[in-house]
């Protein structure tokens, strides 16, 4: 018996998920695979075209027949008119890419292209932590820091789809560079990236080396362990979470001024840290933004954890779908 749903991909620097997901946001099945990110440019594109279709090959064995629409979930600007990657931070090789038109030769005028930050905030509106709020910031802080702003119920886009781009707000104008080309951005402080450049400059280590002990077991920085040695009492752990923490609250601080949301909603790895940063960071949101305004607005933790994107993304089909 054939059963309606939609299609939720989400490339990441490392992996792409996907997933069937109904119409009212569960999950069905879901599949994951490298994500190739580094290979050509078509070649990203096939691999995402692959999924798409072994999940649908899946789909179509339980019965359920081929997915009304499918939302995919790219990383870095892009232009939601014509379908066009403007730049993705981690697939060097789109730069002005076609995806939408590409990925719609393989698999059909079915294809809906969302901003990853946006599709995780999408999901989290739909289902997750800010479901059934009208005015929500959510700030994902993960291996860069991505947002997504919903103002009445609705995601803001902006002109060309370049809007909510939450990392890149300078919270600090004399701070460290930026991968963007701008210094002093929150995600050189409140992504694991700006954790990692913190930790070098607290040690002052001459050549930028992290210690051994923040380091996972393929030799790479890790939050995780950060953490780990945070709630151990390390110190150096505890400030670079401290100091992130004071940079993320300026940023929040400027959001509440600007949109006076209801709630703001904190996902990702770094985001496991909290109970660190919590209290810096409340400390910049009192400072900082109006009184009438802050304590009317929850600060939470994300709610979908890593389906959020997927959802998302699924979400951003539909709505399109039925649109159309």
């Amino acid at each position: 018996m054939a059963r309606p749903y939609y299609i939720g991909v989400d490339l990441g620097g490392t992996n792409l998920r996907c997933a069937a997901v109904s119409a009212h946001g569960r999950v069905l099945m879901m599949k994951r695979a490298p994500a190739n990110a580094h290979a050509a440019a078509d070649a990203v594109t096939e691999n995402i075209v692959a999924r798409v279709v072994e999940l649908e090959r899946a789909a179509g064995e339980r019965g359920w027949g081929r997915a009304r629409a499918i939302g995919v979930a790219v990383p870095g600007p892009l232009d939601l008119r014509t379908g066009v990657v403007l730049v993705a931070p981690h697939v060097a090789a789109w730069r002005s890419f076609p995806l939408k038109q590409r990925l719609e030769r393989r698999l059909g005028p079915r294809v809906v292209l969302e901003n990853d930050a946006n599709a995780w905030a999408l999901g989290e509106h739909w289902r997750g932590a800010a479901r059934g709020r009208r005015d929500v910031v959510l700030i994902t802080l993960g291996t860069g820091v991505g947002g997504g702003l919903i103002v009445n119920g609705h995601m803001v886009h902006g002109h060309r789809g370049g809007a909510a781009e939450l990392g890149h707000m300078t919270v600090n104008p004399d701070g460290p560079p930026c991968d963007c080309g701008s210094h002093g951005c929150l995600e050189s402080y409140a992504s694991a990236s700006g954790l990692r450049t913190l930790v070098v400059s607290r040690l002052r280590k001459r050549p930028a080396k992290v210690p051994r002990k923040y380091l996972d077991d393929g030799g790479e920085f890790s939050v995780r362990r950060l953490y780990r040695w945070a709630r151990a009492g390390d110190p150096v752990a505890r400030w670079a979470f401290s100091t992130a923490g004071r940079y993320l609250g300026i940023a929040i601080a400027s959001l509440l001024n600007i949109f006076n949301p209801e709630l703001v909603v904190l996902g990702g790895g770094v985001s496991g840290a909290l109970a660190f940063m919590r209290a810096p960071m409340m400390a910049e949101v009192r400072a900082r933004s109006f009184s009438a305004v802050a304590v009317q607005c929850r600060i939470v933790r994300a709610g979908l954890g890593r389906e959020a994107g997927v959802v998302g993304a699924a979400y951003a089909a539909m709505h399109s779908h039925r649109s159309s």
